[in-house]
This record gives C-alpha cells, sequence and structure tokens, in this order.
C-alpha cells in the first residue's frame, strides 16, 4: 500500500527526535537505505518506510521487499523529508520502526562470550562505534548504566550502521547489581582504565567476560571501579593524552578474541 505522507504524520515523525517522545511511544525513525535494509533482515518492526518522491525507482528493491511484507510506504517530497530528517544530505528514506527493550535476563544465560558495559559514554557517535565494534567482534550484548546517551539518538543510529539491529543493547542498567548477577553466572568483570595496574596485553581471558569502559572525561566512577574483579590498561608509548574510548574498546575486544 503505497500513500502520500499526511502533515500529521509529518509533525508526529518530527516528534520523535525528542527523546521524552521517543520513550513514551516507544518508536524512533531510522535513517538511510543500509540501516532500512538492516532492519529488514533483522525482522524489526518496522511501522511504515518514508521514500521520497524522486528516489522512488533509485531504491525500487527495498520497495518491492516492504510491498510483499505488507509494510505501508508512505510518499514524500524532498522539501518535506528535508524537514524530518537529521543528515544534511538525506538518503530518502527513513521507516517507523517500534523499540525491541531488553533485559539482563536475555543476554546473561550464554554459555559463553564476552559482554562490554559502558559507565556515563554520553557521546553519541562513540556508542554507536561502540556498538558497531562489538557486533563485529561477536559480543553477546551491551549494558548502558544511567548517564549514557539514549540508544536512540539519531546520532547514535546512523553510527551503527544497522548493528543495533544484530546486538542486545540493555539501557539504564546499574552496573554493579548487573556485575553480581554475571559474576553468578561464570563472567569476570574486567575494567579498562589508564592507571590499570596490568597490560590488556599480557592478560589470558577466560570463556565469560565483561568488559568495563566508562567516558574519556571521568573514567569509570568508584562505585563501578570497585565492584569489577580486574583492573588493566592499554599501554601508551607515544605522546597523546588519552585514547577514544570506542578505539580502546575495539582493541579490548580484539584481545579477548584472540
Amino acid at each position: 500500500m503505497i500513500a502520500r505522507i499526511t502533515k500529521n504524520e509529518i509533525r508526529y515523525l518530527r516528534s520523535l527526535s525528542i527523546k521524552k517522545f521517543r520513550n513514551g511511544e516507544q518508536k524512533f525513525v531510522l535513517e538511510g537505505l543500509r540501516a532500512v535494509e538492516e532492519a529488514f533482515l533483522a525482522s524489526a518492526e518496522i511501522e511504515y518506510i518514508v521514500i521520497e518522491k524522486s528516489r522512488v525507482e533509485e531504491i525500487s528493491a527495498i520497495l518491492d521487499s516492504t510491498l510483499k511484507k505488507r509494510i505501508p510506504v508512505k510518499v514524500i517530497s524532498a522539501v518535506e523529508m528535508k524537514q524530518i530528517s537529521s543528515t544534511v544530505h538525506s538518503q530518502g528514506i527513513l521507516a517507523l520502526v517500534r523499540m525491541k527493550k531488553y533485559s539482563i535476563e536475555d543476554i546473561v544465560e550464554t554459555e559463553k562470550g564476552f559482554l562490554i558495559a559502558l559507565d556515563a559514554v554520553s557521546d553519541p557517535g562513540n556508542i554507536g562505534t561502540i556498538i558497531r565494534t562489538a557486533d563485529w567482534f561477536g559480543a553477546v550484548g551491551i549494558l548502558l548504566s544511567d548517564g549514557c546517551v539514549d540508544v536512540h539518538n539519531e546520532k547514535v543510529l546512523r553510527s551503527t550502521v544497522g548493528s543495533i539491529f544484530h546486538i542486545p543493547v540493555v539501557e539504564n542498567v546499574s552496573l554493579p547489581n548487573a556485575f553480581k548477577t554475571l559474576r553468578d553466572n561464570g563472567y569476570k568483570i574486567i575494567a579498562l582504565a589508564g592507571d590499570g595496574e596490568q597490560s590488556i596485553f599480557e592478560v589470558k581471558f577466560g570463556e565469560k567476560n565483561v568488559l568495563v569502559l566508562g567516558s574519556e572525561a571521568r573514567g569509570i566512577n568508584q562505585e563501578v571501579r570497585q565492584s569489577c574483579d580486574s583492573i588493566f590498561k592499554i599501554p601508551k608509548f607515544g605522546k597523546a593524552e588519552s585514547l577514544n574510548v570506542s578505539i580502546a574498546c575495539g582493541i579490548g575486544c580484539a584481545m579477548m578474541r584472540m
């Protein structure tokens, strides 16, 4: 079913750029061809697709898939798309998607693998890149404490390049409480910090681990730090003041896969 988008629908989609409205509706706007394709592949709950009128032929493949799945399609003008899109150069396609919420119980009982736990990481680009990196290395889930940016923030979603649909992300987690549950299920809680006593390159990891990272500005807060089993560092060889948290996460993930 293809129809012209209404003014009320445009207003509604624009309102979802605000966190409280997203959370109230439990829906978010997903932009970009690749991201929408990943949502299809992951069988995400898509309410409808919005396609810029001038690009219908250009993205006909996904349009065909949408119609086969009986997902409504709304046609929009380029001017109207700019009113909704959070990007300077829109790809001419977006989707209204229902949120999928996860809990610790959804990911805790895996036989082996690792989780990423983030303490008050507020930069959306870093969160999105960490989700994508964790997906690449096959992490079984990600825990976000209070103080982390909303995972359905437009910049986060864009940075994940579709990985948001591949890996469970649990938000608003009390990390010390979560670590107790995870420890009871055989996980070792390992933090990365600049003042760690041992290099992560010297560590032999077990089969079930949680990698804990904090923000570049503040690091890991004291309560979370005290609830970790070990604190390691990535040794510094040059003169840079700090290491970006998403890069540190990639190094940690790679080490746990060696």
